[in-house]
């Protein structure tokens, strides 16, 4: 068991290190940095890409958590959420409407964050209320770079400056 964990954080660091030099050699240029709309100097942990695109959803800090969502039409933060636990978004998901985001408070717990981002409304409530019920969760790796499924945009959490998130766009043929 231990050796396939292993075989699987080798597997996905060789991706992560591929995919940040692919954005880098010159198939995409800089496009913008992401930032939260917050006095607070905070570390980006982990991005969450909505199902239909239309919105990254950043991990920042820890006791508080900030969520920020931004809308990947103008890259405009749409909504700041203030958490006092520390989440991950190993068991995080978008409900059908790809408004309401669901992150469970603890890996422990059977309570879950329902952050609106329309509304940009919080509560806590519990697992069996919400839309996937109360699923065992497995543990994954922290989201830190992604690509949109067009492959139009590369989304990273900046190596040199943990606070910001670089979007990158495909450069197109010329």
């Amino acid at each position: 068991m231990n050796f396939i964990k292993i075989c699987l954080l080798t597997a996905f660091f060789t991706v992560s290190i591929s995919l940040s030099a692919v954005a880098q050699s010159g198939d995409y240029q800089y496009l913008v940095t992401l930032k939260p709309d917050m006095q607070r100097k905070v570390l980006a942990n982990e991005l969450f890409l909505s199902p239909d695109g239309k919105h990254i959803i950043v991990n920042y800090g820890n006791k508080p958590t900030f969520i920020a969502a931004y809308s990947t039409d103008d890259w405009k933060q749409v909504a700041l959420f203030r958490l006092k636990d520390w989440v991950d978004f190993s068991s995080a998901y978008l409900d059908t409407s790809n408004q309401q985001f669901y992150v469970k408070i603890s890996r422990v717990s059977t309570q879950y964050h329902r952050l609106d981002i329309k509304q940009g409304s919080q509560d806590i409530i519990p697992c069996d209320i919400t839309p996937r019920g109360c699923p065992h969760i497995e543990m994954k790796m922290d989201v830190k770079s992604l690509y949109t499924k067009d492959k139009q945009y590369y989304i990273s959490i900046n190596k040199q400056n943990k606070r910001e998130v670089k979007v990158y766009k495909k450069r197109d043929d010329e």
